[in-house]
């Protein structure tokens, strides 16, 4: 690198050019991390996991994302540099810190196994139950892999420090982990567009222009000794854009992420997974794939081997289908041909068969879960039980309650206070107020769903 840099351009969709520009140190670092393998693996893993399925445009990757990611972080942290000059604070800007909270947006999603979320499952096989957020952490640290060659030793442990802190440390650590950071202000725009959900406006350049910086209390608003912290907040102008911003958000998650068919194949995967892990050693020959295929590798291998599980991508899995569909083990066999031939297991959507009456809806949920019990509670069931609670903070897999993930509006006594308040916006209070409920059944056999509706009274297809 150094000297032979000559700057690079990459054109993305969402963002148009992405620079990278010759004589800036952290563009020129940011390049090279790129080029790493592990970086580059990011390429063979959908953003959006299994949702091809139902939206064909949405094969985009986590590494077209995390370039967006990084794009929007240099763009936040300028904005801090802005709030700071304002606040006659500019000699408090602090460029290394900067540098890295950019750094590690860039490298925030480097831990995602195939299939992301869904995939978090298959490690339960193995008796242990860790988030991408963790294997982010080892792979950036890691001393035998190339990122932490790049960064140094120091620098790395920094940035794995800042992505793994429960609760921000600066201003910086809002850039990647807050309720306006990189990460949203990407996969928003992105997911919107390989989707084709365009419901809403999002007026970001409004939003951004918008943008403070102000501190906030990071527990309860009746707790006068909790800490605070510094986050982004909105002038009240643009309150009518953020609620926008969250809308949109509510509406990816309620049509996208969410979808009936996406979760359907989501638990296909997870099934095809713990199968696949309770095999690899007692049974590998069942599973139909060779004895060194870097699956049962992953899944025999030391529970921390980073080797193993970077050999893991969705196109490993895709590729090795025509070994699984012919795998001795039924379970095993099944499902992979239902990932091969786009076979979800059928839905049964309480609040859509049985209306919106929650009583009526409990009633059906408590009939089904008895006659059901032994199908729904056995590791192979014929019935999938999925439960979410939709909010308007709902983020894949939970709600998100934590007070620097949410946005909030300076009022008028210049005071930085969370939008779903009475006060700020009565739409979005009134959205946070009622989370809504989505119970659903997946079942693997005709004849059970429809035993499930009549019993429940529900309607016949």
């Amino acid at each position: 690198m150094g000297g032979g840099f000559r700057g690079k351009r990459i054109r993305d969709p969402v963002h148009g050019l992405i620079v990278f520009e010759q004589g800036n140190k952290r563009d020129e670092l940011a390049w090279e991390l790129l080029n790493t393998p592990e970086m580059q693996r990011l390429r063979r893993i959908r953003q959006l996991g299994v949702s091809e399925f139902v939206f064909p445009g949405a094969t985009h990757s986590r590494f077209a994302h995390s370039l967006g990611v990084y794009h929007t972080a240099k763009q936040l942290v300028e904005i801090i540099r802005r709030e700071l000059r304002r606040q006659g604070k500019e000699n408090e800007f602090d460029q290394d810190r900067a540098d890295e909270a950019v750094l590690a947006a860039l490298l925030h999603d480097v831990g995602h196994g195939p299939f992301s979320h869904a995939f978090e499952h298959a490690q339960k096989a193995r008796g242990i139950n860790k988030r991408h957020e963790k294997w982010t952490a080892e792979i950036i640290t890691n001393p035998n892999g190339k990122i932490s060659r790049i960064l140094g030793e120091d620098r790395a442990r920094r940035i794995a420090d800042m992505l793994q802190a429960e609760d921000p440390q600066d201003i910086y650590h809002a850039v990647f982990s807050s309720s306006f950071d990189a990460d949203r202000l990407d996969y928003v725009q992105r997911d919107r567009m390989m989707t084709g959900t365009h419901a809403g406006h999002i007026d970001f350049d409004w939003l951004l222009d918008n943008l403070r910086v102000r501190e906030i209390n990071l527990g309860p608003p009746e707790d006068e000794e909790t800490r605070q912290a510094p986050t982004f907040c909105f002038d009240p102008r643009a309150r009518p854009a953020a609620e926008q911003f969250l809308l949109a958000r509510y509406t990816l998650h309620e049509q996208v992420y969410f979808h009936k068919t996406t979760r359907a194949m989501e638990e296909v995967i997870k099934r095809l997974f713990r199968r696949l892990g309770e095999l690899a050693e007692s049974s590998p020959e069942a599973t139909g794939l060779p004895k060194d295929h870097p699956i049962l590798r992953f899944f025999t291998s030391d529970r921390n081997d980073i080797e193993s599980y970077l050999a893991l991508d969705d196109f490993l899995i895709i590729s090795s289908l025509p070994l699984l569909y012919s795998a001795e083990d039924d379970v095993i066999r099944d499902m992979a041909c239902r990932l091969r031939n786009r076979t979800p297991p059928k839905p049964l959507c309480v609040g859509t068969e049985f209306g919106s009456d929650q009583g009526r809806q409990r009633r059906v949920v408590e009939r089904i879960n008895e006659k059901f019990h032994s199908e729904i509670k056995s590791p192979y069931r014929k019935v999938a039980e999925d439960q979410i609670k939709l909010s308007i903070y709902s983020t894949v897999g939970e709600d998100e309650e934590r007070a620097f993930k949410k946005i909030h509006i300076i009022d008028g006594q210049k005071r930085a206070k969370e939008i779903a308040n009475e006060g700020i916006s009565r739409l979005i209070w009134s959205m946070a107020d009622k989370p809504k409920e989505l119970i659903r059944y997946y079942f693997y056999d005709e004849s059970t769903r429809e035993e499930a509706r009549k019993l429940a009274g529900g309607r016949r297809r």
